[in-house]
């Protein structure tokens, strides 16, 4: 995770412990303590399941002894993704292919077996080895026969260096030549190990990538968590708005109705003694 990546995560887990710690309950934790709770959770989560796992697929399968996952925990399971518990088995280590075995020089049309990249499933196919396994050998052409000749005497001695003498010394530098390419040319060793090792860190960065990509998918999920609980937390506010406001519109209910009840009783304590008074004698 690069510094920005990791300045992105500290501002989620802030914002989502300011979230959090909003919720009410008399629960206030700091970014840290809420990471170490999410963190208890996900191990107790990956610990059970993968006891329920184990106990489905394992000998005589059956269902599990343990007590099944509860809401919460499922929740906390599709969070981190099935595939931590069970693994992911589309991924197989590469290493060498069987080696191909050095056939008749004949068999011109066989090629080396192909590797396969186990991660992108991409075959590969490796250029055929020349037709012939054998090394080269100079011509080498064989004299005529001639007479056997009389043991040079001291009189003809200077003949006979002069025959063994004219060596050309550049006569030797095509077969230098052939055994430099020879040695520089790859061998089917070598070509193999050359692609395993391109395979091997194609594998390597696939995998760093998918680890890129499972980090933002987990990040996005915190995200769409935080947005609920914070949805939720909004709810449960203005639920508690619409409680207080239907308690005060009692109230000035029942204050209504005291107040016309008093005032009912007032009009009709004035009524009688207006009838009262009308009716003594004047």
């Amino acid at each position: 995770m690069g510094l920005q990546g990791k300045v992105r995560s500290e501002g989620l887990w802030q914002e989502l412990a300011e979230i959090l710690n909003a919720v009410g309950g008399g629960i206030n934790k700091t970014a840290d303590k809420w990471k170490r709770v999410w963190s208890d959770w996900k191990t107790k989560t990956k610990k059970k399941a993968s006891v329920i796992n184990r106990d489905i697929h394992g000998t005589g399968g059956g269902p599990s002894r343990g007590k099944p996952l509860s809401r919460l925990e499922e929740r906390v399971l599709r969070i981190i993704g099935v595939s931590s518990i069970t693994g992911n088995q589309a991924v197989q280590e590469a290493g060498f292919q069987e080696e191909p075995q050095v056939r008749h020089a004949a068999d011109t049309t066989d090629t080396v077996p192909s590797l396969v990249d186990e991660t992108e499933f991409t075959v590969i196919e490796i250029a055929p080895e020349s037709t012939s396994t054998s090394v080269p050998v100079p011509d080498i052409t064989v004299p005529p026969n001639r007479p056997d000749s009389p043991v040079p005497g001291p009189s003809n001695c200077r003949t006979v260096q002069r025959e063994r003498s004219p060596i050309s010394p550049g006569a030797s530098t095509p077969r230098r030549h052939r055994v430099r390419q020879r040695r520089l040319r790859q061998t089917p060793f070598d070509r193999a190990t050359s692609e395993f090792v391109a395979i091997e860190k194609n594998r390597l960065r696939l995998e760093q990538e998918r680890e890129t990509r499972q980090h933002n998918l987990d990040m996005e999920r915190l995200k769409i968590e935080a947005e609920r609980v914070k949805m939720e937390a909004d709810r449960v506010r203005v639920e508690a708005d619409r409680v207080r406001v239907e308690e005060a519109r009692l109230a000035i209910e029942a204050d209504l109705l005291a107040s016309n009840q008093t005032l009912s009783s007032q009009i009709t304590s004035l009524i009688s003694l207006l009838e009262t008074r009308d009716l003594r004698p004047s």
